[in-house]
């Protein structure tokens, strides 16, 4: 049985910010305030509205990664799962360095 090399995306995976906001925020008509308020709530209190403001930010401008932390939180308040967050991330990670290796 002959084995295929597996093809390189060409398309940049997206950003898992751009997918938090379009698939999620925006779907169920929550604003980066409102959301940052739940996430506040999912850390027990831990951390500042505005610290949780200003990261969800720029994870979804995309200027900042999304870290484990941050995939927790943010699981906690939409039930979903921190893997998948993560798995965003890495894939995105991945391809940006293939970019800069080629």
């Amino acid at each position: 049985m002959a084995k295929y090399p597996k093809k390189r995306p060409t398309r940049r995976p997206s950003h898992p910010g751009e997918i938090l906001k379009s698939l999620w925020l925006d779907e169920l008509g929550y604003s980066q305030s409102y959301f940052s308020e739940r996430l506040v709530e999912a850390s027990g209190g831990l951390s500042k509205k505005s610290t949780l403001q200003t990261k969800l930010n720029e994870v979804i401008s995309g200027k900042r990664a999304m870290s484990a932390d941050f995939a927790v939180l943010i699981s906690k308040v939409l039930k979903s799962s921190p893997k998948m967050w993560m798995n965003l991330q890495i894939q995105l990670d991945i391809w940006e360095a293939e970019e800069r290796a080629a």
